[in-house]
């Protein structure tokens, strides 16, 4: 049998009320005072508080002192620019350290800058040219990044990219001080990886902090 209450002035079937006596003990359903309708009521989220957070993100700070510095270089353009007239030795003397320019003329069978023939024929660039400045030039710039003052703190110069003696002759770079002057042979090495892939060149370097 079903009883009807007023309820809010509106007669409510004792079905009607049971339903919403259960919906409100499970937390979600109540009456409806418009027409004994049922609406679902949202359950508020659970708000984490910052004290939870803490429990969670525990960081641990690095335990080495190392910096890493890496850079990416687009081949056509160093291309470009050593087919300017008279640029490639400007640029070589710019960026390479006199050891460096020195092997980069070993390599590619150039004259030095002191017999007079400073200018190279467009023929005589090739891209296994542009391909080995690229490399330095990338290779520079990611040892300037990952140097523990910055980049701003070092020149072009005063880091040397070479083969290393051991690692079986992997590339590495050579951190020179620069108060002792372009002719020391001593310096800091640092760990160097230099990649090819199509028109660009990436290098990244890790040394100490």
């Amino acid at each position: 049998m079903v009883v009807y209450y007023q309820i809010a002035g509106k007669q409510v079937g004792s079905h009607v009320l049971a339903m919403g006596v259960m919906g409100t003990l499970f937390g979600g359903i109540f009456l409806s005072t418009r027409g004994g309708g049922q609406k679902k009521q949202a359950t508020p989220p659970i708000q984490a508080s910052s004290k939870d957070e803490e429990k969670f993100i525990q960081p641990i700070p690095f335990p080495y002192s190392l910096n890493i510095g890496t850079d990416i270089v687009h081949l056509p353009r160093i291309l470009r620019l050593i087919n300017r007239p008279d640029y490639l030795h400007r640029f070589t003397r710019r960026i390479l350290h006199e050891q460096e320019q020195q092997d980069f003329r070993t390599r590619f069978s150039l004259l030095p800058p002191s017999s007079g023939a400073e200018k190279a024929e467009p023929s005589a660039i090739t891209p296994d040219m542009a391909r080995w400045l690229a490399g330095r030039f990338a290779a520079k710039e990611a040892a300037r990044k990952a140097a523990p003052a910055g980049a701003a703190s070092l020149g072009w110069k005063d880091v040397i990219v070479r083969v290393g003696e051991v690692d079986q002759g992997r590339p590495e770079i050579v951190y020179l001080d620069p108060l002792s002057g372009s002719g020391s042979s001593e310096g800091r090495v640092g760990k160097l990886s230099i990649s090819h892939d199509g028109d660009y060149v990436v290098a990244t370097v890790l040394a100490a902090g």
